[in-house]
């Protein structure tokens, strides 16, 4: 199991595994926050040190779970090693002294195991999917070139996809998680979009028009991808097109503007992207099935006359993440369409946020004398924790079950 990013950061009681009668997987577990700390407080037990380790760490990102020694604990959460790249975890109450819940997972190492044993706790005690056995992708400088990588939440198991000695940025994954979309330099020295197939590794130009061509995200389905592509006219606009990069429709005609970021709404039917006509990036919406046609207003956000990076909430269509510049800073916010309120959180200096899969973490990149890291945004307590040790950049997310 690879821990060398954990092992040094967390310590954790060991316990001997809970009693195996327990409700099954599927089963209903009434949501209990503390009154005072707004949140669940649990510890985590193993008689593995480093699967405890690796758990309790995991745990820490989610700011639901208290691990405060002041707070009394309410579950234990017992996690075992139970043969070939699986995980048992059995849920104890404190207050009942039995165990609540238990399942055995599986996956592709132990880890990914731990990881689905860890969501499937999340799920149980807040009703809401658990993140810690998700994808990220994301944009690294440590061969000198900005290349791709994709490894787990925790930044271990990582792979190096692309090893071009070029640029290489905007990774967006497909829903399957298998295919990774990313605007590649290698080519020609201008900006292609390429199809990774992570699966077998190959490669294939998926947009190569003459001018700009950057990468946007799969739609919820799978079956479409939107783009930014230069024209003729001037300028850059947007586009979408099937999933293989054929049949081409172009949404947007304004020569004015340079666009950028569109992110697909949970039903696929909207488009939310930013565009700079008076100068400053601002947020626009269009319908994913429209005609070309010129800018609608944008968004009031309210906050800002340069917002741009909009990241769509997966899971609550009325929230889009964005960035938003104050003075010389930028910092993530929240704006709500239905309300038109916008949330800006002080704590996340940063840009380019993504979503996890639950709707209420974001991932973001923070900048700073030149470095790049990414942090984790729990929108909810407004808390924020660094994520990468490594320089990191450009988050990409996906998770499969």
């Amino acid at each position: 199991m690879a821990l060398s990013a954990v092992g040094l950061l967390v310590a954790v009681a060991l316990a001997a595994p809970a009693p195996a009668s327990a409700p099954a997987a599927g089963s209903s577990i009434p949501v209990r926050y503390d009154n005072a700390t707004k949140r669940i407080n649990i510890a985590v037990a193993s008689s593995s040190p480093a699967l405890a380790r690796l758990m309790q760490f995991a745990f820490s990102f989610h700011g639901a779970f208290d691990f405060s020694a002041a707070v009394p604990v309410q579950y234990v959460l017992h996690f075992e090693p139970a043969g070939a790249n699986q995980v048992s975890v059995a849920v104890e109450s404190k207050a009942g002294g039995n165990t609540i819940f238990q399942a055995t997972t599986a996956g592709a190492t132990l880890d990914e195991a731990a990881y689905r044993a860890g969501d499937a706790v999340v799920e149980q005690l807040t009703q809401k999917p658990g993140f810690f056995a998700g994808k990220l992708a994301f944009v690294s400088q440590r061969t000198k070139f900005r290349e791709i990588y994709v490894g787990d939440f925790l930044g271990q198991e990582i792979t190096h996809h692309t090893a071009d000695r070029s640029t290489s940025d905007f990774p967006h994954f497909s829903p399957d998680g298998t295919k990774l979309l990313y605007t590649g330099y290698y080519r020609t020295g201008f900006p292609d979009i390429i199809l990774l197939n992570l699966v077998s590794g190959e490669r294939t130009t998926f947009a190569a028009y003459e001018g700009t061509n950057i990468s946007g995200p799969f739609s919820p389905d799978g079956q479409k991808v939107a783009m930014i592509l230069s024209t003729k006219e001037g300028g850059t606009e947007l586009f979408v097109s099937d999933a293989a990069g054929k049949n081409l429709s172009r949404l947007t005609r304004d020569a004015r503007s340079s666009k950028g970021s569109p992110t697909w709404s949970p039903d696929g039917k909207q488009i939310i992207f930013f565009a700079d006509p008076r100068g400053s990036p601002l947020l626009y919406q269009i319908s994913a099935a429209s005609a070309s046609r010129s800018l609608p207003p944008s968004l009031s956000t309210a906050v800002s006359t340069y917002c741009a990076d909009p990241a769509w909430n997966p899971r609550d269509a009325s929230e889009v993440a964005f960035m938003e510049e104050q003075g010389t800073q930028y910092f993530i916010a929240v704006y709500n369409l239905q309300t038109r309120q916008t949330k800006v959180f002080p704590g996340a200096e940063g840009a380019e946020p993504c979503w996890l899969n639950d709707g209420r973490h974001l991932i973001f990149t923070h900048r700073l004398n030149g470095a790049e890291q990414l942090y984790v945004l729990d929108t909810e307590t407004q808390k924020v924790k660094q994520l990468t040790t490594l320089g990191a950049s450009e988050a990409a997310w996906v998770y499969v079950k």
